[in-house]
């Protein structure tokens, strides 16, 4: 459901819990009425307003995480927040159960998409034909995410320390350490300044047959 550009969580899977509903709704007033922030001075309050509140509703969130105004997170159950880890402005969430390690650093406009449609029936319109489970993603920690980035939840991992660049598109699973960019991404090279992978191996394998 949207309104005005504000994406809340969809009513029929809140209402079976009242005192649930009027908490998630309070955060997101909460969240969407307060400066952001990197507001000058009052910044590090509303940051921990943020947090605080939505730790109460979920434990599993950091006290110390900074959530950046324009956030969304579904029903504010299916994520988990490790340390100081960041959620960038206008970040949004669908049909996934996130997993965030400590200390990870994400841009604005990144986009989490997980489950989807189902499509392999001809005679049914694909509205019609369900959707797929929520799918699990985990976004080990150190890992810095760029602009509007965008990570397909089928794949299960990012790996600790990975660089994911502006614009990518994440169709797979990311290995410790590796930068990816593109569409779909591509492991363009790792942090320590290898290539990817794959040449790595074939080196390895012309200097076991030297």
């Amino acid at each position: 459901m949207e309104a005005d550009n504000i994406t809340i969580p969809y009513l029929p899977t809140l209402m079976d819990n009242p005192l649930r509903l009027a908490a998630v709704f309070t955060w997101y007033a909460l969240h969407y009425i307060l400066p952001d922030n990197s507001f000058p001075v009052l910044g590090r309050f509303f940051r921990k307003t943020r947090a605080g509140i939505l730790h109460m509703i979920n434990p599993r969130v950091s006290t110390k995480a900074n959530i950046c105004r324009g956030a969304y997170l579904g029903n504010l159950r299916n994520i988990s927040i490790s340390g100081k880890s960041g959620i960038g402005p206008r970040f949004k969430m669908h049909n996934v159960i996130l997993e965030m390690g400590s200390d990870i650093m994400m841009a604005e406009d990144v986009l989490v998409m997980g489950g989807g449609h189902r499509f392999d029936r001809l005679d049914i319109p694909m509205g019609k034909q369900g959707d797929i489970a929520k799918t699990q993603l985990t976004i080990e920690s150190d890992v810095w995410i760029g602009t509007r980035a965008i990570i397909l939840a089928k794949n299960t991992t990012i790996g600790h320390g990975a660089i994911i660049g502006a614009g990518a598109v994440v169709t797979r699973s990311v290995p410790p350490y590796a930068i990816v960019g593109g569409n779909p991404a591509r492991i363009i090279r790792y942090r320590d300044g290898s290539q990817n992978q794959t040449q790595r191996v074939e080196e390895l394998r012309q200097g076991c047959a030297k």
